[in-house]
């Protein structure tokens, strides 16, 4: 399975540095990823319209065991009009064991 996050650079930074994903205080207690990479695309360019702050710098591109996702508790939501799944995070350090792999995606001007 393939999910996709748009992040900041200091997100970005944190995953790298601790190897998972984490809430940090003053943000949501969720991580959301959309299922597909046009879904993300277009978040980022309406974040860029709304000028988000932080900016989102980074698409991270996350490979999930199939199988072992299944044991996640998550939630299916709409987010922007795409279909997401947003991790709560209590549920995070089991969703961040059946990661086998995080590429990020510095995201072009042109989006």
């Amino acid at each position: 399975m393939v999910l996709y996050r748009a992040v900041s650079t200091a997100e970005k930074d944190d995953i790298q540095i601790h190897k998972q994903f984490r809430t940090q205080i003053n943000t949501l207690e969720a991580k959301q990823f959309f299922s597909s990479e046009a879904a993300v695309s277009e978040y980022v360019a309406a974040s860029i319209k709304r000028n988000f702050i932080p900016p989102y710098t980074y698409i991270l591109t996350v490979s999930i065991n199939d199988q072992c996702f299944l044991h996640v508790t998550h939630n299916r939501q709409e987010l922007d009009g795409h279909d997401a799944i947003s991790i709560d995070q209590q549920h995070l350090p089991l969703f961040n064991k059946f990661v086998i792999f995080i590429e990020p995606n510095v995201i072009e001007d042109s989006l």
